[in-house]
């Protein structure tokens, strides 16, 4: 809410509106849903195999709408949001938590992600193996390139199958 105060206030407009402006966008962004190519088909081929879980920064009515919208909620076991659990990555205990729902050990687990500076230290810290997925974005300094990399989801099938 507080981008939506200092957004009206910056622009002269009355910022008592931005509860009721923060509302909306999180309503919209819940019926909001956006697959990367092959998403559907990969996780398809790795639910029949494996036990899959998602872990969000991310609001858990946001989250949970998006997977509604996207029809992908019957893939994963367990949705875990940092709002609902009280933790946020690059916390390991987001992990921790998703790894006990899921029933399996951090050596057991694989953590796909495509955020260096929160999905890989979180997996990192957490002694959970890493799959990166390269969208193409700007690696922080400091960060080294995480091994195995892949750049489209479809891939991320066959490394692991």
């Amino acid at each position: 809410m507080e981008r939506f105060r200092e957004f009206l206030e910056e622009t002269g407009a009355d910022p008592r509106r931005a509860l009721r402006l923060s509302k909306a966008f999180e309503t919209e962004l819940a019926r909001t849903a956006h697959l990367h190519p092959g998403c559907r088909a990969t996780l398809r081929v790795l639910s029949r195999r494996f036990r899959l879980g998602i872990v969000t920064n991310g609001l858990t009515r946001i989250q949970n709408g998006r997977l509604r919208v996207s029809g992908l909620r019957p893939f994963f076991d367990t949705v875990i949001t940092s709002q609902a659990c009280g933790f946020a990555k690059p916390d390991p205990r987001i992990l921790g938590i998703a790894l006990e729902e899921l029933s399996v050990a951090a050596g057991e687990a694989v953590y796909v992600g495509d955020d260096l500076a929160v999905d890989h230290a979180a997996a990192r810290a957490a002694g959970v193996d890493f799959v990166w997925v390269d969208r193409g974005r700007p690696v922080p300094r400091g960060v080294r390139r995480p091994r195995p990399r892949v750049q489209h989801l479809r891939e991320v099938a066959a490394l692991l199958i």
